[in-house]
């Protein structure tokens, strides 16, 4: 079980405020980002989430119908194995 939160729409990250306030509120509860988690934006978002669910940026250019992009999951998983270190 797990908190999820999102943005408005597929590929759309949640803000940081809502993040931050559904951590204050899961207790517990693992809080995961849901969407629109990025290389630009991992940083800021996984400060208060304990991890996210990623489906579309892995695609080929972004499109959910392409296939995944090794290089953008590597790109990604970089990000947060630094993060996750530090």
């Amino acid at each position: 079980d797990a908190v999820i939160v999102t943005g408005k729409m597929t590929g759309d990250p949640p803000s940081v405020e809502d993040v931050k306030l559904a951590k204050e509120i899961a207790g517990d509860m693992p809080v995961l980002i849901g969407s629109g988690l990025n290389p630009d934006n991992a940083e800021k978002l996984l400060r208060y989430a304990d991890g996210a669910i990623v489906g579309t940026y892995f695609k080929i250019n972004g499109i959910a119908q392409n296939p995944v992009d090794p290089e953008r999951v590597r790109r990604l998983m970089s990000v947060v194995k630094r993060l996750r270190s530090s």
